[in-house]
């Protein structure tokens, strides 16, 4: 068992109720049996508490090092009276202090299993007494607004229950599902893998213990003979000492190092993105795609990005035509192939937008399969991709157009809610098993794209980012992380959305409406975007170089530890900033703003995660100026912005020697 908490010992006993014993050390802790040292899930089977009926099933455990930084424990309970048999997937991961689990349910059976109902992927008591403090810390999801991803914080006071839950079946809307829960010298995140309708409860119980419970939101089934399914992923990292951001950045590192997607073992990164909206005289698209192709390998734009607007490669335009994926022959009249074609030739990346999941009236998915359509109220639109007949037939005509564009992103939104798609299609003794068949084909669609086309990833768009979770990151990144950016460039906005998400997620991406150096651009900096201006001008090409390579400089930085500078406020008379810190190579950045009403040109600023007496090298983007300062004195540094609104950004490296 892993050795560094000290704030309390989660002991996640195997679907039962454990009580965390509070706020002693490791050594004190009691040595496990084989039952107990396991995550804790509950539900009920044929209306009994599976805690109260477990001991009458089969048990078995198999287990292995995967490699040196994951060790699994799959885990069986089998009913010896009925064909239900539970797998419970763990995986830990000593370095972080994390362990992740993943039910999946079987009937192996030839007859109906009992109901399953009331799944809590996650059930455990942590002991306190009322006197004790617990903060929640959590985010909201995207809203299209500032407010999106706005960091919140709550006290849980004895006798008081919150619940989170999607708004409509997309995961990170209204809230993200990622949550860091605050004690008295430590914590603990809690991460949901799930992207559809989840629930978490978070409950201050009378005598002080705070009882969390996470899963499906309903639940309430049988399994037909042969039918397997997962419910939501369970993620849990222990941190400790006084800061919430240590478990945000424990959570970050762990992404970065386990989570999301990889090409040849390299992680990857939101891409430098650029796009054309010209056409040639004759409104054909082909032409002005395939001559910028060189102009952006020579600036260094490492993809061109095609979205659903204003190219609209798919007959009748958005969002008229979405159900039917193939070129719009009046503005591609040789199909994708040329395009793809040029993206190689210039050794850069092609991504294009689908919406593989919303089926519009007089498409032709609507009009040659009706039959695979969920309908809401009497109309069928949403895809269903819990059949999985009709998934392979939407993966293979899909894929027809991924092949010949040779694409090595997917856009993929999804600008529809899908709860009372799900809900109004599901039976009394079958309900939530649309949703989950839903989910699990999702995945399955994404997992045989992507073995089908390997090194391809999935650009996570939902509505902006309104189904960003844990799982979804497993198989790309959210490029577009909000529709605020529809709308043109809102500077003080996107500044705030950044700093939101950067707390859970540190792979992101979306407009930046400017170049280097200008105020747009560093508002919305991330380790990518996609540079929307007009920048397929030949005149623009020194500032295109100038704005690639200050990513380049700042991307290794971006993926250290993450820290907000200035409280999270939307009021243009203030400064703003944040700041990313490399433990590893004592170095790191601080992107500083000062807004449009701002008075004071000058402002104190204190950098984290420096050390006191080392001596630090400090520079400042686009100045030849440099700084020998010690670590306590970057604890109360004065930077200059002399305009407003203005921004700076500063490096700063321990001075070898």
């Amino acid at each position: 068992m892993m050795k560094h908490m000290t704030q309390f010992r989660i002991l996640l006993g195997l679907c039962s109720l454990l009580f965390v014993r509070g706020f002693v050390s490791s050594a004190g802790n009691p040595s496990l049996g084989l039952k107990e040292d396991l995550p804790s899930f509950s539900f009920r089977y044929a209306e009994q508490p599976f805690d109260t009926i477990r001991a009458d099933w089969s048990f078995t455990r198999q287990q292995k090092s995967l490699d040196d930084n994951r060790l699994q424990q799959i885990i069986f309970f089998s009913d010896p009276k009925t064909p239900l048999l539970v797998k419970c997937d763990i995986i830990e991961y000593p370095r972080f202090s994390a362990k992740e689990w993943l039910v999946w349910f079987t009937n192996h059976g030839s007859e109906d299993s009992g109901i399953i109902d009331e799944i809590r992927c996650l059930n455990l008591r942590m002991a306190a007494s009322p006197s004790d403090a617990f903060i929640l810390h959590f985010a909201l999801g995207d809203h299209n607004s500032a407010d999106s991803f706005a960091p919140q914080s709550k006290e849980l006071r004895t006798g008081e229950k919150v619940v989170f839950s999607p708004r409509a079946g997309r995961s990170s809307d209204p809230y993200l599902p990622f949550f860091n829960v605050q004690g008295k010298e430590g914590g603990m995140i809690i991460a949901i893998g799930w992207s559809g309708q989840w629930q978490a409860e978070f409950e201050r119980n009378s005598d002080g213990t705070l009882s969390i419970r996470a899963g499906l939101q309903t639940a309430h089934f049988k399994l037909h003979p042969g039918e397997t399914i997962r419910v939501p992923r369970i993620v849990i990292l222990e941190w400790k000492g006084d800061d919430p951001l240590k478990g945000n950045n424990l959570l970050r590192q762990f992404m970065l190092s386990h989570v999301f997607p990889r090409r040849k073992n390299e992680l990857v990164l939101p891409p430098i993105c650029g796009s054309v909206a010209e056409t040639d005289p004759d409104g054909t698209y082909e032409g002005p795609h395939v001559r910028v192709m060189p102009f952006y390998a020579r600036c260094g734009i490492e993809v061109f990005w095609s979205d659903m607007d204003p190219q609209q490669w798919y007959p009748r335009g958005f969002p008229e035509g979405t159900g039917t994926w193939e070129p719009d022959l009046a503005k591609y009249p040789r199909g994708l192939k040329p395009i793809g074609d040029a993206a190689r030739a210039a050794w850069i990346g092609y991504l294009l937008w689908f919406e593989p999941e919303r089926v519009q009236p007089d498409t032709r998915i609507s009009n040659e399969h009706p039959e695979f359509l969920l309908a809401r109220n009497g109309t069928k639109q949403l895809f269903a991709l819990n059949n999985p007949a009709a998934r392979k037939w939407l993966t293979d005509y899909i894929d027809v157009q991924v092949t010949a564009a040779q694409l090595d992103w997917m856009r993929w939104d999804f600008n529809i809610e899908p709860l009372d798609f799900w809900r109004q299609n599901e039976t009394p003794n079958r309900q939530g098993m649309v949703e989950i068949g839903y989910i699990m084909g999702l995945y399955a669609m994404w997992e045989d794209l992507q073995n089908r086309h390997p090194g391809l990833i999935i650009d996570n768009c939902a509505s902006g980012g309104r189904r960003i979770d844990i799982d979804s990151c497993r198989y790309g990144l959210p490029l577009w992380h909000s529709d605020m950016q529809c709308f043109g460039p809102k500077a003080d906005a996107e500044q705030l959305q950044n700093a939101g998400l950067f707390r859970w997620v540190p792979l992101h991406g979306c407009a930046a409406f400017g170049l280097e150096p200008s105020y747009a651009f560093r508002s919305a900096m991330t380790p990518g975007n996609i540079l929307v201006p007009g920048i397929s001008i030949p005149d623009s090409e020194q500032a295109i170089k100038q704005t690639v390579a200050v990513y380049q400089k700042v991307r290794p930085y971006m993926l250290g530890d993450f820290y907000p500078l200035f409280p999270h406020k939307p009021d243009n008379n203030l400064w703003f900033g944040y700041q990313f810190h490399r433990n590893d190579k004592d170095a790191g950045i601080a992107i500083l703003f000062r807004r449009e009403k701002n008075p004071e040109p000058e402002k104190a600023v204190a950098l984290k995660g420096l050390l006191p007496e080392v001596t630090y090298e400090v520079s400042f983007e686009g100045s030849e100026d440099r700084q020998v300062i010690k670590g306590k004195e970057l604890a109360d540094f004065k930077v200059q912005i002399p305009d407003a609104p203005g921004s700076v950004i500063v490096f700063y490296q321990k001075k070898d020697g």
